[in-house]
């Protein structure tokens, strides 16, 4: 890690949403402690069942999205992506930002106001929040706008930064790129 920066972090599942995917943030508070979590919103009924989607598609402020963060070591964000307390995350991008710049109190508190915050399928979902979170961090020059994109995969393969994959069983920061 270069002492001059501390860093954000988007996280991605490639399978999630029908292929659409669902991607998570997390941030480093201070040199060497990281800051993650999700709103995961899981859809417990099948994909069939149009109530479901129809009641899927928003949660008013306050309602169960399925909000979780956790404060740790790079090791211990990596491992909780990959093996999640909901979602397992493929990949993740590591991306900079000048430790003048940084503004990680003030995205660990937008990130903490994700849990009573809601959830919309057209103005609310994992890409506008990670979005919102990675910006108060002070990351907006290297992710896109979220208008601009159809899908979480799109977005996390827009933002600037080298693709990093997770192992499956164990987190492991292998090849990049």
């Amino acid at each position: 890690m270069n002492p001059e920066n501390l860093s954000a972090f988007m996280f991605i599942n490639f399978e999630q949403a029908l292929g659409f995917g669902h991607i998570a943030w997390g941030f480093e508070i201070e040199p060497s402690s990281y800051f993650y979590g999700s709103t995961d919103h899981l859809l417990r009924r099948p994909m069939w069942d149009v109530f479901a989607l129809l009641e899927y598609s928003r949660v008013e402020p306050g309602g169960d999205v399925d909000f979780w963060s956790a404060q740790g070591s790079l090791e211990e964000m990596l491992a909780a992506m990959s093996g999640g307390p909901h979602i397992r995350y493929h990949a993740y991008k590591q991306l900079p930002v000048s430790f003048d710049h940084a503004e990680p109190l003030a995205a660990k508190e937008a990130a903490e106001k994700l849990r009573e915050g809601g959830w919309t399928l057209w103005d609310n979902n994992c890409v506008h929040q990670t979005d919102r979170i990675l910006k108060i961090f002070g990351a907006g020059e290297l992710i896109p706008r979220p208008m601009h994109v159809l899908s979480p995969v799109r977005y996390f393969a827009l933002a600037q930064g080298a693709s990093c994959q997770l192992g499956a069983t164990k987190a492991t920061i292998r090849s990049c790129g």
